[in-house]
């Protein structure tokens, strides 16, 4: 990773990616985490989730979603300063039948494989736009940005002051 390019260190980081953490706040704001598959659509991220999972009821009840994307450990120097990504999101609910619902899973199940062809029949099941409002990049020690503008394309260092 280079602290000279963090846009594309980042960028190469979510398209490693093919799960997505999940921080989200539940009855009583009793905080749940998890995670789950999920495609981006732009900037946004998309999830498909059964309403059994505590994460579904969570988000159509608070559209406030935490979410991550970090290296897996393995793949790590430092335990300590792992490559991750962290957006703030709103989540939105992407009906049935919404034009783009089908396209939408289309490209899901191009990712994520031949599960979706049987959960996407499934009724229970939940597609979920998760639009980032705030980001922060972090590719190791020393080596962390604030994540803004309109397309989440401007990456401020951030600097201990």
């Amino acid at each position: 990773m280079s602290k000279k390019d963090p846009r594309s260190s980042c960028e190469a980081l979510k398209a490693r990616m093919k799960t997505v953490q999940l921080a989200t706040l539940g009855d009583n704001a009793e905080p749940h985490c998890g995670y789950t598959p999920f495609i981006f659509d732009g900037t946004d991220l998309i999830v498909f989730i059964s309403q059994l999972a505590v994460h579904t009821r969570d988000l159509l009840a608070n559209r406030n979603v935490g979410v991550m994307l970090i290296d897996d450990e393995q793949d790590s120097n430092n335990l300590f300063a792992r490559c991750r990504v962290r957006y703030q999101c709103e989540a939105s609910v992407i009906e049935r039948t919404d034009p783009d619902y089908e396209p939408i899973l289309d490209r899901y199940h191009e990712r994520q494989g031949k599960v979706v062809s049987l959960i996407r029949q499934l009724p229970d099941f939940v597609l979920f736009r998760l639009r980032p409002t705030s980001g922060v990049f972090v590719v190791g020690f020393g080596e962390a940005y604030r994540i803004e503008g309109e397309n989440m394309d401007t990456f401020v260092h951030v600097s201990s002051a």
